[in-house]
């Protein structure tokens, strides 16, 4: 399935035009928005936390309860902090007349074993919170195959939406795939025409998603 052309409405962007006339760390920058790498600062990482979980707040919520959302931002920070310099570069930021406007996650072919989780960035939970997270990581953590490039997150803040943050953030993930060797790019995203999956809806809280793939020219 290809992407939905109400996403991608553009050729992704050249090499030439995301790392020629940018400042030194910048990937992009056409004078209102900016793209860069996370990095392991502070600010980054609580910025990358707190989008992820406000972007998929339906999701954690059904997996643990509105009550723990600060315990899932501070769960995804944790995650992010003492990774090897690939992993930042997995994790792109938009910034938006330099404030920070959305987040981009990719994941690659082997991923899950090159950064695997660990025990220690989960902070104290309930038992049901716990057996929440697992179910939801058990639908949500299949293997990206090789050649293959996985957006395994996109979020805009609720403040910069509209700006096309979103479709620039789309065109760096193609770019890095291509970088990276990859055919295709894919993510999930909700399937309004199914009807019910009920083991769908206790893993995640949704009936179903779709599986939307561009082959990289």
């Amino acid at each position: 399935v290809m992407f939905n052309p109400s996403v991608t409405t553009q050729q992704p962007l050249s090499l030439g035009q995301i790392y020629g006339h940018v400042t030194s760390g910048e990937l992009f920058n056409n004078g209102t928005v900016s793209v860069r790498n996370a990095t392991e600062s502070e600010e980054d990482i609580e910025f990358v936390g707190k989008l992820v979980v406000e972007g998929f707040e339906r999701k954690f919520v059904h997996a643990t309860s509105r009550a723990s959302l600060p315990a899932m931002r501070t769960m995804y920070s944790n995650n992010m902090k003492g990774r090897p310099p690939l992993f930042y570069e997995r994790h792109f930021i938009a910034e938006y007349n330099a404030d920070k406007a959305g987040v981009c996650v990719l994941r690659y072919h082997g991923d899950s074993k090159l950064f695997p989780e660990r025990d220690e960035d989960v902070p104290p939970l309930g038992c049901c919170d716990l057996c929440g997270l697992a179910l939801l990581n058990l639908a949500t953590s299949s293997e990206v195959p090789a050649g293959k490039c996985y957006v395994d997150h996109i979020c805009v803040d609720s403040r910069f939406r509209g700006k096309g943050i979103g479709k620039v953030l789309l065109d760096m993930a193609e770019v890095d795939a291509k970088k990276r060797g990859c055919k295709v790019v894919g993510r999930n995203v909700k399937d309004i025409t199914s009807l019910c999956c009920c083991g769908m809806w206790c893993l995640t809280g949704e009936r179903e998603f779709a599986l939307m793939e561009k082959v990289l020219l």
